[in-house]
């Protein structure tokens, strides 16, 4: 018969999500995770089988929160135009709340992975599929055209911001090419 677990999973989740977004994948070493959530390498690797495994575990649910932060501001009352400045307004304010600026770690996961873990690739394409999803049902009634090709664009700039807050663009900046963005946008 299995014995049941011992630890803490959440907060070890936590200081391995820490772990891996503050030093990557490759520089992140099972023992500094252990010591972090106070188990020993073996219970992790009980738990989750691997270092890889715990790091999907954590990136899936590192996704499904990103995917709900698209939704939370896209369900922002009003206009659409006010949910996609609500959008990117919980982008900036997500970056300019991070350690050092750290970015995204779905976005660091796929530049330091590239196609070499088919699961991490496949976890993040599900989690831009969705987030893409819920800003096309948004905008969808006030575009003229396809409004996936909207929301894929707006998806593609708020990973700018992402991106130009990682070289330490100051939040202010970031929200006054946000504004002039979202105001050139053909939406209400």
């Amino acid at each position: 018969m299995a014995r049941p677990r011992q630890f803490d999973e959440p907060a070890l989740r936590a200081a391995a999500l820490e772990a891996y977004w503050t030093h990557g994948f490759e520089r992140t070493s099972v023992g500094d995770i252990a010591a972090a959530g106070g188990v020993g390498n073996g219970s992790l690797y009980a738990a989750y089988g691997s270092k890889l495994g715990l790091f999907l575990v954590v990136l899936e649910e590192y996704c499904r929160g990103r995917v709900e932060l698209v939704r939370s501001a896209m369900a922002t009352p009003g206009g659409t135009g006010d949910a996609i400045r609500a959008l990117l307004e919980a982008v900036i304010a997500d970056c300019a709340a991070q350690p050092a600026r750290r970015g995204c770690l779905m976005l660091n996961s796929l530049a330091e992975f590239g196609e070499r873990q088919p699961e991490v690739l496949e976890l993040c394409q599900g989690a831009t599929r969705d987030m893409e999803q819920a800003i096309a049902d948004r905008i969808a009634p006030d575009v003229a055209g396809p409004a996936h090709v909207l929301a894929a664009e707006i998806l593609l700039f708020s990973q700018g911001l992402i991106q130009a807050s990682r070289l330490h663009v100051p939040a202010d900046e970031l929200r006054a090419l946000a504004s002039e963005y979202a105001g050139r946008l053909p939406v209400g």
